[in-house]
């Protein structure tokens, strides 16, 4: 079995600034944070059974926030004063829970380190089969220069050069000894077994995983999220015959009307058809397969509920509205005079500015069955932007 630690208790104060107030692992920048893609990315892994983050004392409710939905992921590890002393308690957390149980592996990954490949963490848990420790490297393509005194310029051999990155992978009993008989201080666990001179692999590690470290570092973070996001578009339609009754629902509120809507439940045409579009960006069917308008769960449910389902569909998959165009087709009632108090309803219950929602009214000239004695229709169509993984 597979572990991941990710190390998350850095401050990361080389990042904070007025543009960026938080450390670098729970900055958000386009809707997400450096920590809570790479806990969504390693969560699709198979390979990885199970996911510890060590986080710093007081930093509970920012982790909780970023770390949504996770499924794989274990109760967190309150780290130390160092990187080593966080990653200790982090690897004792989890040997006290999985290490009676044979071939027990871990891999430890800097929570800076957002865009890890799959390929290359299924690289590293595969070495390990073979390998007491495994850790990716690149080489340099730039020239290295040596800064000595009087800022004289002396030459390095690029070739004899690594920058050494994580994930690293270990067996977990192996790490943990390291870690108790090692009394030097240490950057990374990699070094650890370096210095007991235990059999390490190198593989090629990838310069798209970069560790987050200054302002610039989290821009870039940035501008890679807005490459990865991809559109989404859904419709909706919903229609309710008029009945005897004295009022009806309308995008989540209540109107005096001369007619009742014939319905399962509250018969609004806007929520459903709101409903039915984010079900449909998401290819996750209809109104109807999730609630079967037979049964009596859900008779005269208010439609609200049904709008929640939809919504955790898309926030489980990072998705955010860009904007909502619906078009109401009715004789009656009269949509102008109900438009603001709609809008303002509808962005609420989305959580998205008003300005994202268009409502527009069409009349049939009291032609057809959708006029002022037959009943009313509504149209739904969505825009959303989700994050797409590695697949």
């Amino acid at each position: 079995m597979t572990h991941c630690l990710v190390l998350a208790a850095g401050r990361g104060e080389r990042v904070r600034s007025v543009k960026y107030p938080e450390s670098k692992q729970y900055q958000k920048v386009n809707n997400i944070s450096p920590l809570n893609y790479l806990l969504m990315s390693l969560d699709k892994i198979d390979e990885i059974k199970t996911i510890t983050v060590v986080i710093a004392k007081g930093d509970a409710p920012k982790f909780r926030e970023n770390s949504k939905n996770i499924k794989k992921l274990r109760k967190s590890v309150i780290g130390g004063k160092t990187r080593q002393e966080s990653s200790f308690k982090g690897l004792k957390n989890i040997d006290k829970e999985f290490g009676k149980k044979k071939n027990q592996k871990v891999i430890i990954h800097d929570a800076a380190r957002p865009f890890v490949s799959k390929k290359l963490i299924k690289l590293c848990i595969k070495n390990l089969d073979n390998y007491q420790a495994v850790c990716p490297v690149i080489k340099s393509d730039d020239t290295l220069k040596k800064l000595a005194k009087k800022n004289q310029l002396i030459s390095e051999d690029r070739d004899k050069i690594v920058s050494v990155q994580t994930p690293q992978g270990f067996q977990l009993k192996e790490i943990i000894s390291l870690h108790k008989e090692s009394k030097e201080k240490f950057t990374d666990d990699i070094s650890l077994a370096l210095e007991k001179k235990i059999k390490v692999k190198l593989i090629s590690g990838s310069k798209a995983n970069f560790k987050i470290t200054n302002t610039d570092d989290i821009q870039m973070f940035g501008q890679i999220i807005s490459g990865k996001k991809n559109n989404l578009v859904g419709i909706g339609f919903d229609i309710h015959e008029f009945t005897k009754g004295n009022q009806i629902t309308l995008g989540g509120l209540k109107f005096k009307s001369k007619y009742g809507l014939l319905a399962n439940s509250d018969g609004d045409v806007l929520l459903h058809a709101i409903t039915d579009s984010i079900f449909g960006a998401f290819n996750s069917g209809d109104l109807g397969l999730h609630f079967p308008p037979e049964s009596k769960l859900f008779k005269n449910k208010n439609s609200i509920y049904f709008l929640k389902k939809s919504l955790d569909i898309m926030k489980k998959r990072n998705g955010s509205i860009i904007n909502l165009d619906l078009n109401l087709i009715c004789d009656y009632p009269k949509i102008k005079p109900l438009r603001g108090k709609i809008l303002k309803k509808i962005s609420s219950l989305l959580n998205i500015d008003i300005d994202k929602v268009c409502l527009k009214a069409t009349s049939t000239e009291d032609q057809g069955f959708i006029n002022s004695k037959n009943g009313i229709a509504a149209q739904a169509i969505v825009s959303i932007e989700v994050l797409e993984y590695e697949k």
